[in-house]
């Protein structure tokens, strides 16, 4: 058996935290000497770049063995690391960047791996309310020696095991000590944040290389830091993706019919993406449309508090170019916003850009399309995908194997998406991240307001409002927005809700809101029983009176 802990100096998001000090000891050297034991052997595996070296003479300070590889493959690493094992020999794969898993842990995971006859075992996922952070991997050699061979993938060569689930199936491990609720505690070391919460558990301990890990969890539980609740997450294939997805249109210019107090101040707008961060959203969703949104993110997102978020954006609407455009115009506008969005954001790579407009995937003979696929090939993008209006735009943008992400408004009034086969097409793309917005119709649905409802919709606005204020009463919901909430999130094959704040304190109430049950499947079909089949002028808002 091997344990394997890979390290190296040249993260991105926090240079040279491999050897950040943790009780005098550097990060990376900690994370191998807390999990060494005699049943096995530990080892660092780290680059043979030269940036690598000081972690190299670090370990040999500390009488860690390590090994060097290719900087950009790890799973070569690993093969390097692992030379010589049987092919039944057990591997323990951790990071240096996690340094809460001790021996007792790695024990209790290998001694699970071995018990229920797997071929993979994780003690982390979104499901198992588990601290971020707190991942132990186990698979065989020859597991290992088999991806190796069958994938060129990136993505597989980084991240070492995805080839070894998608093709053996995963096995997960909940630690039996962790009480329940420290799902939402951080563990990793992945901002300078990070750090100093983690550093700050660690100065209790008389040694650090000893110190349990639930006594790490539970110092990192009683820090005023950490949050008292983080929105509910789902695994998309392999990532952590957050219920809750952050819109900002509110955060770059006055948004939204029940929006009373208009575009936040700088330091407000800052404040809400980092307590978004804090409380568990991974994904934000703006525009090059949405005024100064993507630049206010951009200052988070340099600040190194928000490492990990997928900003998902949008191309800036073409509608004034003409059909007939020859394609080297169409393709330079799709340079002008990708890369206007890159500077506002501060990204050289941006993970989701959308088309604006469904329809410009296929206006001008597919320019724009196909430019948007050459700039994810050339490693400027990760995903390209539609914000689409209508149901018939969700189908055929899903028809397309290049659409990686849709989103599309979806809200407990909407009642074309329960007639359009949405739900047989998304079952078809597995794949595909999936999206909602205007789960509120800019606040509309959250607003108990009779004048409010007669003003959108002269004719049926209070019978709406009346009829939802029944559903609320009748299923036990506090709130319309509650219940607004509940019966979007109700639905399995969404994976996130775009929902947008103009101050802290309404994202404080999103999070708890997020954290209650969702609607059931007998819940959302009685309200789908007896709601009111509305207009569509009511569902887009672009069509309510000025």
């Amino acid at each position: 058996m091997r344990v394997v802990v890979q390290a190296r100096m040249s993260s991105n998001r926090l240079p040279g935290k491999s050897l950040l000090p943790i009780g005098g000891i550097p990060a990376a050297i900690l994370a191998a000497l807390r999990v060494r034991n005699p049943r096995w052997h530990v080892v660092i595996a780290t680059s043979d770049h030269p940036s690598d070296d000081p972690l190299v003479r670090a370990a040999e300070a500390f009488s860690v063995p390590s090994v060097r590889g290719p900087l950009d493959d790890v799973l070569g690493r690993f093969l390097i690391a692992t030379h010589g094992l049987a092919d039944d020999a057990v591997i323990v794969r951790l990071t240096g960047d996690n340094v809460l898993p001790d021996a007792r842990l790695v024990g209790e995971a290998v001694d699970a791996f071995r018990q229920r006859g797997c071929a993979y075992l994780y003690t982390w996922s979104p499901a198992l309310d588990v601290p971020y952070g707190l991942s132990v991997e186990v698979f065989r050699a020859s597991a290992l020696r088999q991806a190796a061979v069958h994938t060129a993938s990136e993505a597989d060569r980084e991240h070492v095991t995805p080839w070894i689930w998608r093709n053996y199936g995963r096995t997960l491990h909940r630690p039996r000590a962790l009480p329940r609720g420290y799902g939402r505690l951080r563990c990793t070391i992945d901002t300078l944040d990070d750090y100093l919460r983690v550093e700050k558990a660690f100065a209790y301990a008389p040694d650090p290389r000893a110190a349990h890990w639930i006594d790490l969890c539970r110092r990192l539980a009683l820090d005023p830091a950490t949050p008292r609740a983080t929105v509910p997450a789902k695994d998309v294939g392999g990532a952590t993706h957050g219920t809750l997805v952050l819109g900002t249109a509110q955060l770059g210019m006055a948004y939204g019919i029940a929006n009373r107090t208009g575009e936040p101040r700088e330091d407000e707008a800052t404040a809400i993406v980092r307590e978004a961060v804090a409380h568990g959203v991974t994904h934000i969703d703006t525009a090059r449309a949405y005024g100064r949104s993507e630049g206010r993110i951009g200052q988070v997102l340099a600040q190194g508090v928000a490492s990990g978020v997928h900003v998902v954006t949008k191309l800036v609407p073409m509608d004034e170019v003409a059909d007939d455009s020859p394609a080297g115009q169409v393709r330079a506008r799709v340079d002008a916003s990708v890369f206007r969005s890159c500077r506002e954001l501060r990204l050289h790579r941006i993970p989701t850009v959308l088309v604006h407009r469904a329809g410009d995937r296929i206006r001008w003979k597919g320019a724009a399309w196909q430019r948007l696929k050459e700039l994810r090939h050339g490693g400027v993008i990760g995903r390209i995908g539609v914000s689409a209006e209508r149901p018939s735009e969700v189908v055929e943008a899903l028809a397309d194997a290049d659409v990686g992400h849709v989103q599309f408004p979806f809200n407990i009034l909407d009642w074309r998406w329960q007639e359009a086969g949405i739900v047989e097409a998304l079952a078809r793309r597995p794949e595909a991240v999936v999206h909602v917005r205007s789960a509120l119709l800019q606040g509309l649905l959250a607003s108990p307001d009779p004048a409010l409802w007669r003003r959108v919709a002269p004719d049926q606005g209070e019978g709406v409002l009346c009829a939802l204020e029944h559903m609320r009463r009748v299923l036990g919901r506090e709130s319309l927005l509650d219940l607004a909430l509940a019966y979007v999130r109700g639905h399995p094959w969404l994976h996130g809700v775009v929902v947008g704040v103009e101050r802290v304190e309404q994202l404080r109430l999103l999070v708890r809101l997020f954290c209650k049950p969702a609607l059931t499947r007998d819940q959302i079909e009685w309200v789908e029983r007896r709601r009111a089949r509305v207009p569509k002028r009511l569902l887009n808002p672009s069509l309510w009176p000025r």
